[in-house]
């Protein structure tokens, strides 16, 4: 019978790792003289400068009387329930949660019991 042995000469330490992270702290630096540029005092705009480029539209009041048919909530039936179950996805995850325990949750009480902070 026959025994191979190899050895590792490969060492990782924890240390080498972290050197990655080493500071190098470079010589403080005297401090600077001041620019000898004089600041400028803010100048109004004039009155036609185009404001255009904020990309704020104009107020519109709020259509009271909208016809809901001109916005579509979908142009497809998957498309309607994909949209609605992703907006009230919190809503249907409580209500199911409330019935589970109400019902069947008496019988298995880890289902829909989500550990937060410290609870583990």
């Amino acid at each position: 019978m026959s025994t191979t042995t190899t050895e590792n000469p490969i060492t990782s330490r924890t240390v080498s790792v972290l050197a990655d992270y080493e500071l190098h702290h470079s010589e403080p630096q005297a401090p600077s003289a001041p620019s000898q540029t004089p600041i400028q005092p803010s100048v109004q705009q004039p009155a036609n400068w185009p404001v255009d480029h904020l990309r704020v539209p104009a107020y519109r009041p709020i259509n009271r009387n909208l016809d809901w048919n001109e916005r579509s909530a979908g142009s497809h039936p998957a498309e309607v329930a994909f949209v609605q179950i992703m907006l009230h996805g919190v809503w249907i995850n409580a209500a199911v949660s409330r019935l589970w325990h109400n019902t069947l949750g008496r019988v298995n009480d880890r289902i829909f019991r989500y550990e937060v902070g410290g609870e583990w």
